[in-house]
C-alpha cells in the first residue's frame, strides 16, 4: 500500500495535539498516494481507532473535505468498513452531504462533493450506514427533492440558499451525485421503495433529470446530462419493478407522463446504449400501465384526443385509434443491436464453455422482451408489426438451416432461448405472444425442440398434435415453404438432411419387432435402476412421469392402478 500505513500509533501521533493544519498536510499526502488503492491493510482496531478521531475532528470546516476523501478512499474495501464507522460518523456525513436537513449545513461545495461521493460507498457496502439512511425517511424525502431542485429554473428560484449560489458546473455535478444516491437507496431497501412507490410526487421527481436531455437541442447534450438521465431511469426501475397491479405513485397523470418521457428517450436516437437501455428497462416494469395513447403515437408531434364522435365502448378501449409503430420498431431495433453482441460473445467461446459478458448481455435483454410482449397483447397492432418484423412469411431457403443458425432477429432469440435463464422464459413468451398463442405456428418457427419448455410450462404439450387452424398458415408461409415443408424436421424446425434415410430400410417386419423389443427392454432396465425417467403427456397438458415403457406407445391406454398389498 502506497504511502504511511495508518496504524494505531500513526493515527494517535497525527491526532493527539495536533492542529488541523498538520492533520490536514498529513492526509493531504495520503489521499493522494492512495488515490487508486483499494486495499488498505488495517485491522478492525485501527479501523476503530481511525473513525472515532475522524469523527472528532470531520464537522471542523477546515477538515471536513480532507477527511471526507479519507473515508471515501477506505470505504472502497467492503471488509472492516463497519469498524470505520459509527453513528457520529454516519450521522456527520448525511449531514454534510445536505440529506438530513440542519441549518447550516452543507457548509461548503467541496465538502457536500466528497460526502456525496462517500454516502455513495459507504451506502453500497455498509449495513451500518443504510441503518442510519433509511431510519429516517426525511432523508428519502429530501434526496427526492433534489431529483428536480437542480433543474437550472428551478435552482434560480429555489427556496434553499446553498442551492441557489451553485455555479451551473457545481450544481450539474451534485445533482448527478444525488441521482447515484438515489439509485443506491432504491436498490437496497423494499419499504424505501415502497415508500417512494406510493408518492404521487416520485415520477416526476425522478424523470426530471431525464426530460432536461429531451429538452435540449442534441448537439448541447453533456455526458453528464447522459449520466443523470441513465441513473433518473435506473432508480425509476429500481422503486417500481417489485411491484404488481396499481400503485399510488402511478395514477394516471403520472403513468401518462412516465410513458412519454420513456417514448421520447427510446426514440430520441440519443447515441447512448445505456440510456435506451435503462428506458427500456423502466417502461417494462409490471405496475406501468402501458398508456397507448402515448406509446402508439408519433413522438413528433403532440398526443391527438380522441374524437368526440366515437361510442364510449370505443373510448374505454380505444385500442384501435392508435397504430403509430415508431416506439415499436425503436426497441426492436435496440433488442436486435443488444442480441448482435450477446450471440457473437456466446459463439465465440466452445459450445461446453460460458462466456460471462455475453450471458450478462442476454440478461439484460429480459426487459425489452418484457417491454414488447406487454404492448403486443395490449395493442392488435403492436403484435401484428413484431410478427412481421420478427417471424415474415417463412421461405425454403430459411428451413435449410436451423432457427438459431439464421443471421436474424428470429434466429438470435432462438439462440437466447437455448440458455439456461430467466430471459430464456420471457424471449419464448414473447414470440408465443406473436405467434397468437398457436402452439403449432410457434413449433413451426422455432422448432418443438426449442419450444417444448415453454409450452410445457404451461400445459400446452396436449395440442402439439391438433389440427392446425386457417389463421396459422395466414402470411407465415410461401408457396416455395409449401413446396418443401413436409421435409421440415418438427424438433429442429430445419429440413432433413438428403441422406437421413431410416436405420430399419431392409428390414422384414420380424426383423424390425425384434429391435423394436430389444429397445424396449433396454429402455425398461434403465427405469429400473432409475438411470432415466421417460415421460409423458397427462390429461392436463403437462408431463408426467410413465410408470412403465409400454405408455410410450402412441394411443396405447392407461395402465390399470394396482393393489399396493397385491403379490
Amino acid at each position: 500500500m502506497p504511502g504511511d500505513q495508518l496504524t494505531e500509533e500513526t493515527i494517535q501521533r497525527v491526532f493527539l495535539n495536533a492542529t488541523s493544519a498538520k492533520i490536514e498536510e498529513f492526509f493531504s499526502k495520503w489521499n493522494f498516494s492512495n488515490a487508486n488503492s483499494t486495499k488498505f491493510g488495517m485491522s478492525e482496531a485501527e479501523r476503530n481507532l481511525l473513525g472515532d478521531e475522524i469523527s472528532a475532528k470531520i464537522d471542523n470546516d477546515d477538515l471536513a473535505s480532507i477527511l471526507l476523501e479519507t473515508v471515501r478512499l477506505i470505504s472502497r474495501e467492503r471488509q472492516g468498513l463497519e469498524s470505520l464507522l459509527n453513528e457520529n460518523l454516519c450521522d456527520t456525513i448525511l449531514k454534510l452531504a445536505g440529506i438530513t436537513p440542519v441549518v447550516g449545513y452543507p457548509r461548503s461545495v467541496h465538502a457536500l462533493m466528497e460526502a456525496q461521493k462517500c454516502l455513495v460507498n459507504t451506502m453500497f457496502h455498509s449495513a451500518k450506514m443504510r441503518e442510519r439512511f433509511y431510519m429516517n425517511l426525511v432523508n428519502g424525502d429530501q434526496i427526492q427533492r433534489f431529483l428536480s431542485e437542480f433543474e437550472d429554473s428551478r435552482r434560480e428560484n429555489s427556496n434553499i440558499q446553498w442551492i441557489r449560489e451553485m455555479n451551473p458546473t457545481q450544481a450539474a455535478e451534485v445533482w448527478y451525485f444525488y441521482h447515484r444516491i438515489a439509485f443506491i437507496a432504491t436498490a437496497m431497501d423494499k419499504g424505501f421503495q415502497r415508500h417512494w412507490a406510493d408518492q404521487s410526487t416520485t415520477v416526476s421527481n425522478i424523470l426530471c433529470a431525464a426530460e432536461v436531455c429531451l429538452q435540449k437541442a442534441p448537439d448541447d447534450v453533456a455526458n453528464l446530462d447522459l449520466l443523470r438521465a441513465n441513473e433518473a431511469m435506473k432508480t425509476f426501475f429500481n422503486v417500481f419493478c417489485h411491484f404488481h397491479g396499481d400503485v399510488p405513485g402511478l395514477d394516471e397523470k403520472n403513468t401518462h407522463l412516465a410513458c412519454r418521457i420513456l417514448r421520447d428517450v427510446i426514440c430520441s436516437g440519443i447515441p447512448n446504449d445505456d440510456v435506451i437501455q435503462s428506458a427500456i428497462h423502466a417502461l417494462s416494469v409490471p405496475p406501468l400501465p402501458m398508456d397507448l395513447s402515448v406509446l402508439l403515437s408519433d413522438p413528433n408531434f403532440p398526443i391527438v384526443p380522441l374524437p368526440e364522435t366515437i361510442s364510449e365502448e370505443e373510448r374505454v378501449h380505444p385500442r384501435d385509434y392508435y397504430v403509430n409503430m415508431t416506439l415499436t420498431e425503436a426497441i426492436l431495433a435496440a433488442l436486435d443491436k443488444q442480441l448482435i453482441k450477446a450471440v457473437d460473445l456466446l459463439n465465440s467461446v466452445p459450445f461446453n464453455q460460458v462466456s460471462p459478458e455475453g450471458n450478462t448481455l442476454v440478461d439484460l435483454s429480459g426487459p425489452y422482451f418484457q417491454a414488447l410482449a406487454r404492448l403486443c397483447v395490449e395493442s392488435k397492432y403492436a403484435r401484428r408489426y413484431c410478427r412481421i418484423r420478427v417471424l415474415p412469411p417463412l421461405v425454403a431457403d430459411e428451413v435449410k438451416k436451423r432457427p438459431e443458425e439464421h443471421d436474424s432477429l428470429r434466429g438470435r432469440i432462438v439462440r437466447v432461448m437455448m440458455l439456461p435463464s430467466t430471459t430464456k422464459e420471457v424471449a419464448s413468451e414473447f414470440l408465443f405472444i406473436i405467434c397468437k398463442r398457436s402452439v403449432s405456428r410457434m413449433i413451426k418457427y422455432v422448432g418443438f425442440g426449442h419450444s417444448a419448455g415453454h409450452l410445457a410450462n404451461f400445459g400446452l404439450l396436449g395440442q402439439i398434435n391438433q389440427p392446425k387452424h386457417a389463421s396459422d398458415s395466414e402470411d407465415s408461409e410461401t408457396e416455395d415453404y409449401n413446396a418443401v415443408k413436409d421435409n421440415v424436421n418438427p424438433v429442429t424446425g430445419a429440413m432433413y438432411p438428403p441422406d437421413h434415410g431410416s436405420a430399419m430400410d431392409g428390414m422384414s417386419d420380424a426383423q424390425k419387432e425384434f429391435e423394436a423389443m430389444k429397445l424396449v427392454d433396454a429402455m425398461n432396465k434403465l427405469m429400473d435402476q432409475g438411470l432415466v425417467k421417460p415421460g409423458t403427456i397427462g390429461d392436463d397438458g403437462k408431463v408426467r412421469e410413465v410408470s412403465h415403457v409400454l405408455e410410450l406407445l402412441k394411443d396405447a391406454p392407461e395402465p390399470e392402478t394396482m393393489d399396493s398389498d397385491s403379490d
